[in-house]
């Protein structure tokens, strides 16, 4: 007697079954699209002709990737590749500023180095940076975390806020509490952000305390209520109380780190989750995306039992982590493709940010990145590059007339361009908004 044994492969597993995105497309061409009237003005020029060139250089739509992942890099041969290769496909950055990475009493005073260095770098590249979180109960130092008196340790907590705030200007985009209905959760330690999230009298009340004092701050930045399961309605609770109180947030952050089955996002479920929250009227921001690569566990417990044997395998000094397969990177890029497509689409998504650019360093040592290990593109890194700077860019180059209005339907966002008038070249820049109402007027000047 023979058995035969047939090893069948979940599709969930490694078959990406395409999304129907109905409507995408025309959404995209509605809401991230618009029509641009220009002039070029020349002195003593009448109307003449002129060969335009123009191309978009930065979305209004932040494509986003964290660079938390980059410390291990720094001062290595990697750290010039991660960041050309963040160049290549985005426009926006998350920087990691962990109270338990900036320790002011342990004097941790490289940190600040660092930090300048990379805003310095996102400056000069124009990306457009946000930073992660002004407060957590998670990556704290230990006298915080066993810190038993909230009255004072209140103090120190805004003073810290404070000089974030302050002392990294050219940062406008700030998560303020990451993961706001979380502390209490039986996964959560008790620290001493907790005991003074009690002393105020709980999360609601903590957190509108928390975001009057951001705005006492500064009030021009955009601050983003982020949680790590946006389906869990305590979460949606805290987002309608923020609404009803008219707390000075901007947007909605949700975290889809999909490394279990259960936590894979099916096309439908995302559009119903989006469209949930979109009439509390805030921007949504997808904050931390991991599409993985490697073994899909089953579920969290699963999970949990490869978790417990890495974090062995770092006390021996070892580094546990899951090799990307082959059939789940082409699932990967697939699955990012439709994703992307869909949250561009939605009008009430403003930006998509990417957790993991790498499988090297990766978090919790999944192949969640979109380059492999020797930070070379994956399938997926290519196919998110055709989209952000082919599918959805505007080039534009055409014989005009100067003085004379030139219309063009192109997305939204910062456009270079150079404008040919007989023998000289011209150099100019513009801004393509959706709030623009009239013409966008160019002055050339010699």
């Amino acid at each position: 007697m023979f058995l035969i044994c047939i090893v069948v492969k979940s599709q969930q597993y490694y078959d990406h079954i395409p999304w129907k995105l109905e409507g995408a497309n025309e959404r995209i061409e509605t809401y991230r699209k618009g029509k641009a009237k220009l002039v070029f003005m020349l002195e003593n020029s009448s109307s003449e002709s002129a060969k335009l060139d123009i191309g978009l250089v930065n979305h209004a739509f932040n494509f986003g990737v964290s660079m938390t992942q980059e410390g291990p890099f720094e001062g290595t041969k990697y750290q010039d590749i991660y960041r050309q290769r963040v160049l290549e496909v985005f426009n926006f950055v998350t920087l990691g500023f962990y109270w338990g990475a900036r320790d002011e009493k342990r004097g941790l005073t490289g940190f600040n180095k660092r930090m300048d260095d990379k805003i310095s770098w996102a400056v000069r590249n124009k990306m457009k940076i946000k930073g992660h979180p002004l407060l957590w109960h998670e990556s704290l130092p230990k006298w915080v975390i066993n810190n038993n008196d909230p009255e004072g340790l209140e103090k120190i907590i805004y003073q810290r806020i404070k000089d974030l705030i302050l002392s990294y200007p050219e940062i406008k985009y700030w998560d303020v509490y990451n993961e706001a209905v979380a502390p209490f959760k039986a996964h959560v330690t008790p620290s001493g952000v907790t005991r003074w999230i009690k002393y105020k009298g709980g999360i609601f009340p903590a957190m509108l305390e928390l975001y009057d004092f951001v705005n006492q701050i500064d009030s021009s930045k955009i601050y983003t209520n982020n949680h790590y399961h946006p389906k869990d309605p305590e979460f949606f609770k805290l987002n309608e109380f923020f609404k009803e109180k008219g707390v000075g947030y901007q947007a909605i952050g949700m975290q889809a780190h999909m490394q279990t089955q259960d936590n894979i996002f099916e096309e439908q479920e995302l559009i119903d989750l989006i469209d949930s929250f979109a009439p509390l009227g805030k921007d949504i921001q997808f904050t931390e995306i991991t599409v993985t690569s490697s073994k899909l566990f089953k579920d969290w417990k699963d999970h949990q039992v490869f978790l417990r044997k890495r974090d062995l395998s770092k006390k021996k000094g070892k580094q546990l982590t899951l090799p990307s397969l082959q059939e789940r990177e082409n699932y990967q890029a697939e699955y990012i493709k439709d994703l992307y497509t869909l949250l561009f689409s939605k009008p009430s998504v403003s930006s998509v940010t990417m957790w993991n650019l790498t499988d090297r360093n990766a978090w919790r040592g999944h192949a969640g990145g979109i380059l492999d290990s020797e930070l070379q593109p994956k399938k997926a890194f290519h196919t998110l590059k055709k989209l952000i700077k082919e599918t959805w860019n505007t080039k534009i180059e055409k014989e005009i007339n100067l003085n004379e209005e030139f219309h063009f339907n192109g997305f939204y966002g910062q456009y270079d361009g150079t404008i040919k008038v007989g023998d000289k070249l011209y150099k100019f820049s513009f801004n393509h908004k959706k709030e623009n109402d009239g013409l966008i007027i160019i002055k050339l000047q010699d």
